[in-house]
């Protein structure tokens, strides 16, 4: 591959890296520890990931009237695709209405790839006069839209004897692809999401791109800090080798506190940051008896040779710089008292409709059932942000609230006792403005960051030494998602988002020749994970009584704040393969899994030799 010295930059519109990541960051808090003389030292390679949202890159095109143009598109940036379809038609914004009724998942392969599918759609319905509609074929999309990017980080971390950290110096291997475009923002999330929940006294984290002759990538469900985070604890684990120590303990005795810095400007315990991992930690291990399985696991891996259990535990602290969102919403309320909100928001099937309706309800003090969301449509909001990065949701609704507060003040003088719908045929029949809008950017705080959400997860798999299979017997989840906007939706949202994860790590594995052609296209090569792919129990709970402080009606993001705990299954299965080492002759010592942990890997890493598999008596 070739290095790329020149900056890294980002389209207009979209998420833009902080100056300071784009040239590294190096943060030195104290000088190095004369007692940290140890070190765990090597590289950490993780796959790619394809997108797999259930419906492909689809668009319908047509001309309305004159030069005005009408597109119905699976999109998650519908400001964006207006204004790419704009110079390419040679029409004003004005002339163009992009319209997303839902999309069927999104996940950030059309933050940007829509606009191919767009634009073909209009140039032919521009040409031919008539209405056209393109939906990809699976293998077809697999080929256009590459998603998660392959990442190698390379880290030398140094502890004392008990496995405290002090310096870290790591270098961030990237490929985008043939380009690296719009995939700065991702490895600008991989650098800022890789200390982890962990406090160094010196952290220093590099970046080399590489660029290879295969798609250029785009952003995928927590791009880039997917594989920093799993990076982050996987270092943990190495350290917690060498020295000797439970994973869990090194893990605890490395956990930020509160007063500390973070290497990307944010301090513990201070604005958003209500630092909740160690009781997460502590009351995780709690209720699920942790110590007790982690027992359990030890005497059956003593008594089973080819089969062997591990257990492991991990956290997550995931910041959310919510400054870069705006978001509009416009509600018009009718005179039979039924209620139309228009948001700035893509309904992706992450629930932003849900959460809309909920807190425009709420605010007008009516029945849920008269609130109806509307299309995503340019025409109503116009200068959105994306939807994407977990934080759409609660941005439209905090200017869904705005709008609907609007609302309020109008049907003021017209309340006195009535019901809702004798309030609104009375505020009609008055000529009240029951239309209002609403613009809304969440202001910062001290931090970087606005806030942050974190969780905790345990994980207990199953490996077949034979075979190199594994079945994640029970995972048990704790997330701080602050008060809830809906917590069924949250709840299943941060459960997909863990399985998705579950999938990049275990089953979806990205292959190219050398010629920089995909292998496995289509579902027959590339596995998404399947109804036996989830764990066996999969129980997830949401910690009480913790608001966010700065967050909309105290709420957190959810979704992609639960993958990274997908390490816990990445480090129990590394608890098995160490189990099955020992009976091989490999022994306790460290030794290095990449990402994807596929049945190949688990088989070269126990290291069975022949003679082994050799029937008795024969």
């Amino acid at each position: 591959p070739e290095d790329l010295a020149a900056p890294i930059t980002t389209p207009p519109g979209r998420r833009q890296p902080r100056a300071d990541v784009t040239r590294g960051v190096a943060v030195e808090h104290a000088a190095p520890r004369a007692d940290a003389a140890l070190s765990a030292k090597s590289t950490l390679k993780t796959g790619a990931q394809q997108h797999f949202y259930m419906e492909t890159q689809s668009c319908m095109a047509r001309k309305v009237d004159g030069n005005i143009w009408e597109l119905v598109v699976s999109d998650q940036d519908c400001n964006f695709t207006q204004g790419v379809l704009s110079g390419i038609l040679g029409v004003p914004a004005h002339n163009i209405r992009i319209s997303v009724p839902r999309a069927g998942g999104g996940f950030g392969g059309k933050l940007t790839r829509q606009t191919p599918v767009a634009a073909a759609c209009a140039v032919a319905a521009n040409k031919t006069g008539r209405a056209v509609q393109i939906q990809n074929e699976r293998s077809d999309d697999l080929q256009m839209v590459r998603g998660r990017e392959f990442m190698d980080f390379e880290y030398n971390a140094t502890f004392d004897a008990q496995g405290k950290v002090d310096t870290m110096d790591m270098t961030i291997h990237f490929d985008p692809g043939y380009f690296y475009g719009d995939a700065a923002g991702d490895l600008s999330m991989a650098v800022s999401w890789s200390d982890g929940s962990y406090h160094y006294n010196s952290f220093k984290v590099n970046q080399e791109v590489h660029v290879t002759n295969t798609q250029h990538t785009t952003s995928q469900r927590a791009p880039g800090n997917l594989q920093s985070l799993v990076a982050a604890d996987a270092i943990m684990e190495h350290v917690s080798r060498t020295v000797g120590r439970p994973l869990e303990e090194v893990m605890q005795l490395n956990f930020y506190k509160e007063g500390d810095k973070t290497p990307f400007g944010d301090t513990i315990g201070k604005d958003g940051f209500n630092w909740t991992v160690p009781q997460l930690f502590k009351q995780l291990q709690e209720s699920t008896k942790y110590q007790d399985r982690k027992k359990a696991v030890q005497e059956y891996n003593a008594k089973n040779r080819w089969t062997k259990k591990g257990i492991a535990i991990s956290t997550v602290k995931y910041p959310m710089g919510t400054t870069f969102y705006q978001s509009g919403a416009l509600i018009c309320v009718y005179g039979d008292g039924s209620v139309l909100v228009s948001s700035g928001g893509c309904e992706l099937g992450q629930g932003l409709a849900t959460k809309v309706a909920l807190v425009v309800a709420d605010t007008l003090k009516c029945d849920l059932k008269k609130i109806t969301v509307g299309d995503r449509d340019t025409a109503k909001v116009p200068n959105n942000t994306c939807t994407g990065g977990s934080g759409t949701s609660e941005c439209s609704s905090e200017a869904a609230i705005l709008a609907a507060n609007k609302v309020v003040e109008a049907l003021k003088p017209y309340r006195d006792g009535k019901t809702w719908e004798e309030t609104c045929a009375a505020a009609v029949a008055g000529g009240a403005q029951l239309m209002q809008t609403a613009f809304w950017q969440n202001g910062g705080t001290s931090n970087t960051d606005v806030y942050a959400t974190y969780g905790a997860c345990t994980s207990e798999v199953m490996v077949d030494v034979l075979t190199g299979e594994v079945r994640v017997d029970r995972v048990d989840i704790l997330m701080d998602l602050g008060t809830q906007l809906d917590a069924a939706v949250d709840i299943g949202q941060l459960q997909g988002g863990f399985v998705m994860a579950m999938g990049y790590l275990l089953t979806e594995q990205v292959m190219y020749d050398d010629q920089g052609t995909q292998l496995n296209l289509g579902t027959w090569e590339y596995k998404i994970p399947s109804a036996y792919d989830i764990p066996v129990e999969f129980n997830v709970s949401l910690l009480k009584d913790s608001p966010n402080p700065v967050g909309v009606k105290g709420s957190k993001a959810s979704a992609e704040p639960a993958m990274g705990l997908v390490s816990a299954v990445y480090l129990s299965i590394k608890d098995a393969l160490y189990a099955a080492r020992q009976q091989t002759g490999a022994g306790a010592a460290w030794f290095p899994l990449n990402l994807p942990v596929t049945t190949e890997a688990i088989r070269g890493a126990v290291g069975t030799l022949d003679k082994a598999l050799v029937i008795p008596g024969q």
